[in-house]
């Protein structure tokens, strides 16, 4: 299906920006709140808009902060300034319906209706009409590798509006402020931008697709993935093709094992052994605590720069 052109209208701004307060979330780069930018909605949403219109929008870099995983280690994220998650939530809302047509149903990650606890329903089912052995997959440095190029071709399957394009090629190659440096990224999706969950899926759905034509039954969360097989020999090939589509991607395994329901295993926090599914004790949820949050950027300084080299994104 491909999409046709589109405007982002002042209407879809306001509802973006909505969408962004709800989740709440740090300034970014240029230090400005949530609260701040509120303050002057209308005037900044009536700018946003005539910039988008003209397409004269640029984006600002991103700002890397460390955030507790929570199990003693560290996880990098990069925050767009609350200007451009409006924008990029606007467009988000524009081509989430589109895409979502195109993935698969083995696919359980950043999707609206869909969870941890389907994904744990289904892997059940599975177990239960005979698939007993598994291939238990983790893609390394996923949202770090990711191939711009590949990606954007993906995109430009479903997504034809020329404008669109560009603006999600600008996210993907936006710097990254780190408080000392700017770096600008080769590769990789940006984790923390409201526009990366959807990229993602949209990037492995040819990881989905090659095993549901083989007959495979596969269980995706984002880039976990397991798949399940009857017998060991059909485990051994598909753990084979898990390797070859991946290389195709240019990404590669970091741990890959085969397994069964006998022997047990993990898998989205929850240990599966035969008929059993052990899963952890919910826990109240805690707000991420922020490791390290560099100073802002200075934006006058930083866009007198851009315009004086001419690459004003």
């Amino acid at each position: 299906m491909i999409m046709k052109e589109f405007n982002i209208n002042l209407d879809s701004l306001y509802s973006a920006f909505k969408n962004v307060k709800e989740n709440h979330g740090c300034a970014g780069a240029d230090g400005v709140t949530i609260e701040q930018f509120e303050g002057n909605l209308d005037i900044n949403l009536r700018i946003m808009h005539n910039e988008i219109t003209e397409q004269t929008y640029f984006h600002l870099p991103l700002l890397k902060i460390l955030v507790d995983k929570g199990n003693g280690e560290a996880r990098a994220l990069c925050i767009p300034t609350v200007r451009d998650r409006v924008v990029q939530t606007a467009v988000l809302q524009l081509i989430e319906p589109v895409l979502e047509k195109e993935f698969e149903e083995c696919s359980f990650g950043y999707r609206k209706g869909r969870s941890v606890k389907l994904a744990v329903y289904k892997i059940k089912e599975y177990y239960e009409q005979g698939y007993q052995w598994v291939v238990d997959a983790d893609i390394d440095a996923f949202f770090d590798s990711v191939d711009h190029t590949l990606l954007l071709a993906k995109l430009k399957k479903y997504v034809s509006d020329p404008y669109i394009q560009k603006l999600i090629e600008l996210w993907l190659k936006a710097e990254i402020w780190d408080g000392k440096s700017l770096i600008a990224p080769q590769k990789g999706i940006p984790q923390g931008s409201p526009i990366s969950p959807i990229l993602a899926n949209l990037f492995l759905d040819e990881l989905d697709e090659a095993f549901l034509k083989k007959g495979y039954k596969i269980v995706r969360y984002a880039d976990d993935f397991i798949i399940l097989c009857k017998k060991p020999d059909e485990a051994m090939n598909a753990r084979q093709l898990s390797k070859q589509t991946l290389e195709k991607l240019h990404l590669q395994v970091d741990e890959e094992q085969i397994t069964s329901f006998e022997q047990g295993f993990k898998f989205l926090g929850v240990v599966f052994v035969r008929s059993m599914i052990m899963v952890p004790f919910d826990r109240p949820k805690k707000e991420r605590k922020i490791l390290f949050y560099p100073d802002s950027l200075n934006i006058d300084d930083y866009l007198i720069k851009k315009r004086r080299t001419g690459n004003h994104g």
